[in-house]
């Protein structure tokens, strides 16, 4: 079993279901997404660059990089580290109550409004003095 699946097997072990995907013929590119009903998983390969991002449920929501939520979650300061997938692996396993608390209907608002907020910092970290 790859990781892919092991991540997979759990989600689905916890209420997910695979609800979109899509693989590419050329260089391994796919997504898969995954919902509980409160929000969504994407595990993606780009280019042989993984990545997983998570979004509300609400309709026209945005993507986030996992990588946000960790940061949110553990009240991290340097934005800019790269997060291999097996750190956002390990992380869902350890934290997926704590996620589903930050994407429940009452903590949505301010999570998403702190995601954005650390998006902008990633940002600033990453180029600074690139303000828009």
């Amino acid at each position: 079993m790859d990781n892919n699946e092991k991540i997979y097997s759990f989600l689905k072990s916890n209420g997910f279901e695979l609800i979109e995907k899509d693989t590419s013929a050329f260089f391994g590119d796919y997504y898969d997404t995954f919902s509980n009903g409160f929000f969504q998983l994407r595990f993606s390969s780009s280019k042989s660059f993984e990545t997983v991002d998570i979004r509300s449920n609400q309709p026209n929501e945005s993507w986030y990089d996992l990588a946000l939520v960790k940061a949110l979650l553990y009240d991290e300061k340097n934005l800019n580290n790269v997060t291999f997938i097996e750190e956002h692996r390990s992380f869902l396993q350890k934290k997926l109550t704590n996620i589903a608390e930050l994407f429940s209907d009452v903590d949505y608002p301010a999570t998403k409004k702190r995601l954005e907020e650390l998006g902008n910092e990633r940002a600033e970290q990453m180029f600074p003095g690139m303000r828009k």
